[in-house]
């Protein structure tokens, strides 16, 4: 009986471990996004226009890295 017990508490909390790593990994990318909304919204109803500079600005600002990255998202290689 203690290992039937045993056997299903290491079940639970392998399910917990795995469905946390899952929802922490939808939850970062959702919050970056968000991120990236706010900034452009903040920009666009600051000054009432919207250049591509200000998106790209937002897009560099809020996802770090992007600016090294080619357009498949590998890190470029400076020499």
């Amino acid at each position: 009986m203690i290992h039937i017990l045993k056997g299903g508490l290491i079940i639970a909390i392998g399910i917990l471990v795995v469905t946390s790593i899952i929802h922490s990994l939808f939850l970062t990318s959702a919050y970056a996004l968000t991120r990236y909304f706010n900034c452009i919204t903040r920009i666009a109803n600051g000054n009432g226009t919207m250049t591509l500079e200000n998106v790209k600005g937002c897009y560099y600002k809020v996802f770090q890295g992007a600016r090294d990255a080619d357009a498949n998202g590998n890190k470029i290689k400076i020499k």
